[in-house]
């Protein structure tokens, strides 16, 4: 757990950093599920630079409790298909590599893996939004997250 509090507090850090540099960031919880893992997860994101138009780095950490306790680093390049979007309304999609960090039941271990995930926004103004979004993992990566969240830009 100390190594939860530590991780929260780097986080806390970087998201300040973030908020001064102008950076879009936020908040996010959730659930994760990865065979007998169940666990609520929370942590948050930052959307640090972009690819072109519409594809975004959105970096984000979370640390899981439940069944152990899981902090997983998150990679992600999203793509914002603006070109979908309906009023408040819009989708992205996109993924990449994760880092996580088990410890329970007497065991740990750390893996890098790949994830993908899908999400949808909802502009509650033009300097926020509100997020869901759905991820998966692939080989080492818990197997689904779902997540909720706010971004301030």
């Amino acid at each position: 757990m100390q190594k939860a509090i530590i991780a929260l507090a780097a986080l806390t850090l970087a998201v300040a950093t973030a908020a001064a540099g102008g950076v879009a960031f936020g908040p996010r919880v959730g659930y994760t599920s990865s065979g007998s893992l169940d666990q609520v997860h929370l942590g948050g994101h930052a959307e640090v630079g972009r690819l072109g138009t519409n594809l975004l780095i959105v970096p984000s950490l979370e640390v899981g409790s439940g069944d152990g306790t899981l902090i997983a680093v998150n990679g992600d390049v999203v793509y914002d298909f603006t070109e979908l979007a309906v009023g408040p309304w819009g989708l992205y999609a996109g993924g990449g590599p994760v880092l996580t960090r088990y410890d329970g039941d007497g065991a740990d271990s750390t893996d890098f893996a790949l994830s993908v995930v899908v999400g949808g926004t909802y502009d509650i103004r033009s300097d926020r939004h509100l997020f869901g979004e759905i991820r998966l993992g692939i080989e080492d990566a818990p197997d689904l997250k779902l997540t909720l969240g706010l971004t301030f830009r």
